[in-house]
This record gives structure tokens, C-alpha cells and sequence, in this order.
């Protein structure tokens, strides 16, 4: 999925270039349950151009993306993104921003089968846009979010089976819009509150409802909470309540808790722990026919050896399960380790150790992952 940035800004550069070409080993290339292993090598690339003309500024951006495995080539994936955001100085601490990006993926999946590997080669094109009016005063803003998604999938080709299939298509249309508002207030120089109220409104047409058994549904949440930075101390929480129900029978709404938190403390020159924990409803992709109820949380630190070498480790969890049909549920749990060495200004080396462990309803597997990459940006 596209993720909006900061508009485009006096001092930025007009032109941006940055790559990371990544190469490595893993234990499941399929993600499955007693996938192979294999070798494999992923690049992206990133080229973005900023501009302004008077009170509105300007920002293109590509993205590339590919992953390419040595053996099990039904996994190759490929991914194209286009985007353009533009922000307009409307007056004094009021501001105008608007985005549009398309995202084309070829998606190849595996699926080992009593000793045979079934290669699912599918695609999909997703279209996003964004329009937002933010308004600050003295000691407090107010932003008003109307963002969209909407997701294209096409025909797979599927292969590896002793009869030939038509080409099928194996997901439903489905488009997701928002609607949100962001407020929040200095109530001292270290401190402010916060406010959210959103509205989130997924549709799936009607004939991909009955064939995929995929429904549309509502969620609306509204929080309030804070944030703080005292010293090597920062903290932003926001706590809340998101109600959901499917649009075809809104008396099965449910009541879930909504958390959005993020912390991160500086304890010297070299050390900083981060920790993230989120609670959310998905509309988008879940799990259930409706909606399912995500559960995420991130605890990471970071030790500067040197100017030039950093060593970074996190642990995670996630929990989704659907929301309407509990019995659909999938938790992830991870531990990584990094080290990066900062070769020059515009290049870095990085070295990364993952384990994933995955428990699904439709099967458990583990995942060990180490890569080596350079990173550049001109």
C-alpha cells in the first residue's frame, strides 16, 4: 500500500534517488507449512521529484520493487507505483493536501502439495487517493482526512496441476474509504492533547459478495489521548473505542478497543528503546467475511557502536482474528537482529538475522531469513 509523505518543502532536494539491493537466505520460500528453502535477491528503487510554483508545492514519486528466488520461481513477485501530492498554502497556518498514486503487482504464490509445488501466478492493480485541510492556530490544529482505496485483483494462472485451469479470479473487488478527523492542543511546551474521530466504510460489489463471501462493513472509532517529550523521553497515546458491523445487518455491530501508542527513550548517547502497541479494526483484507480485529505490538532497541556502526534489535507480536467468525484467527511473532554500517554519505551496508514464527488456522510454519544489502540515496 502507497504511504502519503510530508508535503514538499523549501530546502528539499528536487530530485531524490535512493535503491536498496538486497540478497539472501531463507528457510521457507513459500511461507507455508514445510516450505522449501531457498536463495533469493530483492531490489527497490525510489526516484522522487519536488517543485513549487509560488504558494503550491509538488512532489512525483516511482517506486520499484522485485523479489526473484534462484529455485522456486513460481514465488517471484514484482511491483511498479506511481504518485503524485500536492500542497497549497491556502492562508496563514491553513493548508490544502491532495494525493493520487496507482500500484500495479505481479504476485506469484507457492503451494506445496503431496511432494509438487502448485504455482499460483496472479495480479492486481490498486488505486489511492487522499485530500486533507489542516488548520493550525497558536496552540492547537485540526486536520479533516478523506482517503480511499481501491483494490483491482486480476486473473491467476494456475500451474504445477496435472490438468490445465482457465485462468480464475481468486479475490473480490474491494474499495475502502475514510473519513477522519485529527485534533490536538499544547496544553504546556512538553505536552499536548489529543483527538481522533474516523469513520472507515469498506464495498464489495454484489456479485463478488455472493461469489467470494465477501461483505461490505462500517467501523467508526473516536479516541483521545497525549503527547509528551520530556528530555530522552517521548510518548504519543491515543485510547479509544471502534464500533463495527456489517452494512447488510448493523444490529450485529460489536464494540472493540482502539490503542495507537508510541514511545521512545533516549537512555545515553548510544542506547534508545522504542515501543509500539496498536489495536485496530481491518476492512481492507481481513480475515472474516466483515472485518477482523488486529492486535500489534513492537518492542525494539538500538546501540550506536561507532558514528559509522549501529546494532539494532526487535521482538514483535500480532494477533488478527475475524470479527464475526472468531474461529478465523493468525499470530505472528518475530525476532530480528540488524547491523548497518554507514559506508559514506550516500551508501550503507546492511547485515539482518529474522525469525518468524506463524500460527493460522490454515497451518503453522516458521520462517528463518538472513540477508545482506546496500542501501543508497542520491
Amino acid at each position: 500500500m502507497w504511504v502519503f509523505g510530508a508535503s514538499a518543502v523549501v530546502g528539499e532536494d528536487a530530485f531524490a534517488l535512493k535503491s536498496t539491493v538486497e540478497t539472501g537466505w531463507t528457510s521457507n520460500a513459500t511461507e507455508t507449512t514445510d516450505g522449501p528453502s531457498d536463495l533469493f535477491v530483492e531490489h527497490e528503487h525510489e526516484l522522487s521529484l519536488t517543485g513549487a510554483i509560488g504558494a503550491l508545492s509538488l512532489r512525483g514519486t516511482l517506486l520499484f520493487e522485485q523479489t526473484r528466488f534462484a529455485t522456486i520461481s513460481v514465488e517471484d513477485d514484482m511491483s511498479a507505483a506511481a504518485g503524485v501530492e500536492a500542497t497549497l498554502e491556502l492562508d496563514k497556518g491553513m493548508a490544502l493536501r491532495a494525493g493520487y498514486a496507482v500500484t500495479r503487482d505481479w504476485i506469484g504464490e507457492g503451494l506445496p502439495l503431496d511432494g509438487t509445488l502448485i504455482g499460483i501466478a496472479g495480479g492486481k492493480v490498486t488505486h489511492e487517493t487522499m485530500l486533507e485541510l489542516a488548520v493550525a492556530g497558536a496552540d492547537q490544529q485540526v486536520s479533516m482526512t478523506v482517503n480511499g482505496s481501491w483494490r483491482y485483483p486480476e486473473k491467476s494462472v494456475i500451474s504445477g496441476l496435472p490438468i490445465v485451469l482457465p485462468p480464475v479470479r481468486l479475490d473480490p473487488e474491494v474499495g475502502v474509504v475514510g473519513v477522519g478527523v485529527n485534533w490536538e492542543k499544547a496544553v504546556s511546551s512538553t505536552m499536548a492533547v489529543l483527538g481522533r474521530l474516523k469513520g472507515d466504510f469498506s464495498n464489495v460489489p454484489e456479485d463478488d459478495q455472493i461469489d467470494y463471501v465477501r461483505l461490505p462493513g462500517t467501523a467508526g472509532t473516536a479516541a483521545g489521548g497525549i503527547r509528551a517529550k520530556e528530555g530522552n523521553l517521548f510518548v504519543e497515546f491515543l485510547a479509544g473505542a471502534t464500533m463495527v458491523w456489517p452494512l447488510i445487518d448493523p444490529a450485529l455491530r460489536e464494540v472493540l478497543p482502539y490503542l495507537a501508542m508510541q514511545s521512545e527513550i533516549a537512555l545515553s548517547e548510544r542506547w534508545s528503546v522504542a515501543l509500539r502497541a496498536e489495536k485496530r479494526v481491518e476492512l481492507d483484507d481481513p480475515l472474516d467475511p466483515v472485518a477482523s480485529g488486529v492486535s500489534e505490538v513492537e518492542l525494539s532497541a538500538r546501540y550506536r557502536m561507532t558514528d559509522a556502526i549501529s546494532l539494532s534489535a526487535a521482538i514483535s507480536r500480532s494477533d488478527e482474528a475475524g470479527i464475526f467468525d472468531p474461529s478465523q484467527t493468525r499470530q505472528v511473532q518475530s525476532a530480528s537482529l540488524r547491523l548497518d554500517y554507514v559506508i559514506a554519505d550516500q551508501a550503507s551496508l546492511s547485515l539482518a538475522a529474522l525469525r518468524k514464527w506463524v500460527e493460522a488456522s490454515d497451518g503453522d510454519y516458521a520462517v528463518d531469513r538472513y540477508t545482506l544489502a546496500i542501501n543508497t540515496q542520491f
